[in-house]
C-alpha cells in the first residue's frame, strides 16, 4: 500500500506534541527538585548544576521538546487562523519567521549550555 504525501501528518504531529508535553513534564519537577537539592541559588550552584553534561543533554532536550510544541501549536493556529487563498503568502511568512526564530533559540541554547565549564 503506498502512502500518499503528508498522509497522516495530522496524527505524527499530534503523537509529536504529547511527547513533547511528556517529557517537559517529567523534566520540570526533576529540574526543581535538582535547583533545591543544589543549595541557595547563586551563581555557583546554578554553575555547578549545569556543570554536568547529562544535565546539559536533559536541559537541550527540554528546549528543544518546547520549541517543537509551540511550532506545532503554532502551526496548528496558523492553519486554522489563515486559510483564505491570500492568506497563503502570509502563512509561509510566519512559518518562515517562526522556524529562524525557534531555531536561533535552539542554537543559542546549545551555545549557553556548552559554554559552562
Amino acid at each position: 500500500m503506498r502512502r500518499v504525501g503528508g498522509s497522516h501528518r495530522g496524527l505524527d504531529m499530534w503523537l509529536m506534541q504529547r511527547a513533547s508535553a511528556v517529557y517537559m513534564a517529567l523534566f520540570l519537577p526533576f529540574f526543581l527538585v535538582c535547583a533545591l537539592a543544589a543549595g541557595p541559588l547563586d551563581y555557583a550552584a546554578w554553575h555547578g548544576l549545569f556543570a554536568s553534561p547529562a544535565m546539559k543533554v536533559a536541559t537541550f532536550l527540554f528546549v528543544a521538546a518546547m520549541l517543537a510544541h509551540a511550532w506545532i501549536g503554532l502551526r496548528e493556529i496558523f492553519i486554522d487562523y489563515l486559510h483564505c487563498a491570500r492568506c497563503t503568502l502570509l502563512r509561509l511568512a510566519l512559518y518562515f519567521a517562526f522556524a529562524v526564530l525557534y531555531l536561533g533559540c535552539l542554537v543559542w541554547t546549545v551555545d549557553i549550555l556548552w559554554n559552562v565549564r
